[in-house]
């Protein structure tokens, strides 16, 4: 493979990474607005955010993404 294309490949993984605990955050902040509004008198102060190691998916592709970065680096380096 092309050195450009492991940077492409290692840069979505990143993104998707990214982009799936940015929904996770928004999905919690949702849930918690909707315990506020059900007028049920006793809510949680602050919504239970995941943590960066609550879906698997998330660190999974990091660690993917900087490997393929990695491999472009050395494909870079050895031409």
């Amino acid at each position: 493979m092309d050195k450009k294309l492991y940077y492409i490949l290692g840069t979505v993984f990143i993104v998707t990474s990214g982009i799936l605990y940015s929904l996770e955050r928004f999905i919690s902040y949702f849930a918690w607005i909707g315990q506020m509004n059900a007028n049920t008198g006793s809510f949680p102060t602050y919504p239970d955010l995941p943590s960066l190691f609550t879906n698997i998916f998330v660190p999974t592709f990091i660690i993917i993404g900087v490997i393929l970065f990695v491999l472009g680096c050395k494909k870079h380096n050895k031409m």
